[in-house]
């Protein structure tokens, strides 16, 4: 992967530059705006823009099919060996004890392995492979797809959390494949809260894919125009932060409002803080941050301890970068016979 920095007068030409040299597939790493220096600052407000991008490897892939099993996927890396103590437990069932191994909640694994007797019996199927597919089948029967339409509301898409979760890089991955792989209108608030909104990389990015980007709320110009709104994280347990939250969400018309969490944290804190967001009735969880986590399995406790559906799943800072709709199979770990 060779890094590429261009300069250019603005984002427009910037970005022109960028596909001229590296192609449509490129991938911008960093936007920022130089300072002017010497005599031009006289009459020069803004400084040149920055630009820092790469093109992939036609090879270079995070979500990687493993090979000889289409129907599994290895996001990042293998994932961490699970612990020979969880596999020689109390299951019958090796597949769930790895599971639990993985990062799966005791109780609900216990769930699972309820289920999973409940259709296939207590004793498992004698070829490691053959008990895979059984609880992954049953496993799978847990999931709740995201209504797509919640996706096309007429209301603005708000993007809610905790400080440093990744909701300005969610943004902006949904705002650039909808804008360039969907070709849909869009606009941008960038919103202040209790706290100043110093997202200044999202202005940029607006820019550069020429989308409005507003300070303030202002009426949409065309109907069919995809509002996203960022805001500043806050700390859920600070009432002030809380109030002034709730207070701007009721100011919107029909919000749909997204949980951005990062998924590198420990389960435990993921739901104290799903537990304290839940208040804003979420529409959905958008889970970054996946490829400083290997644990997705973990990610499972959400699907069955929760009423609320996983959207998107984010991975890394790069944009368009690693944004996918969630799907069971992207949280399962590589099921090979030797790790079972």
């Amino acid at each position: 992967m060779k890094l590429v920095t261009i300069t250019a007068e603005s984002t427009a030409e910037a970005l022109a530059r960028v596909h001229a040299e590296l192609g449509p597939e490129a991938v911008v790493v960093n936007v920022r705006r130089l300072p002017v220096h010497g005599l031009a600052r006289l009459w020069q407000r803004q400084g040149p823009i920055e630009v820092v991008a790469f093109a992939p490897d036609r090879g270079e892939r995070h979500w990687q099919a493993v090979a000889g099993q289409p129907d599994a996927y290895v996001p990042f890396e293998d994932p961490t060996p699970p612990r020979a103590a969880a596999m020689q437990g109390r299951r019958s069932w090796r597949s769930i004890a790895w599971l639990e191994s993985m990062g799966l909640w005791r109780e609900y694994a216990d769930r699972l392995e309820s289920a999973v007797t409940a259709r296939h019996g207590a004793e498992p199927p004698d070829m490691p492979v053959a008990e895979w597919s059984g609880v992954r089948e049953v496993l799978s029967g847990f999931w709740r797809p995201c209504p797509p339409v919640h996706r096309q509301l007429p209301g603005p898409h708000v993007f809610i959390g905790p400080p440093g979760s990744g909701k300005t890089t969610v943004l902006c991955k949904w705002l650039t494949q909808a804008v360039l792989a969907q070709e849909r209108r869009a606009r941008v608030w960038r919103l202040d809260g209790l706290t100043t909104n110093t997202a200044e990389f999202l202005t940029l990015h607006c820019e550069m894919l020429h989308v409005p980007v507003h300070r303030y709320g202002v009426e949409p110009a065309l109907e069919e125009e995809m509002l996203f709104v960022d805001l500043p994280g806050i700390d859920p347990h600070d009432p002030p932060s809380v109030s002034a939250l709730r207070e701007q969400l009721a100011s919107l018309p029909s919000p749909c409002v997204h949980l951005v969490l990062n998924a590198a944290y420990e389960t435990a804190l993921l739901f104290e803080q799903w537990s304290a967001f839940s208040v804003f009735r979420p529409v959905d969880l958008i889970f970054t941050h996946l490829d400083e986590e290997r644990r997705r399995v973990k990610l499972w406790n959400f699907v069955l301890g929760t009423d609320c559906p996983i959207s998107f799943l984010s991975a890394g800072q790069k944009i368009p970068g690693e944004f996918r709709p969630a799907e069971s199979d992207l949280l399962f770990p590589r099921p090979a016979a030797a790790q079972l």
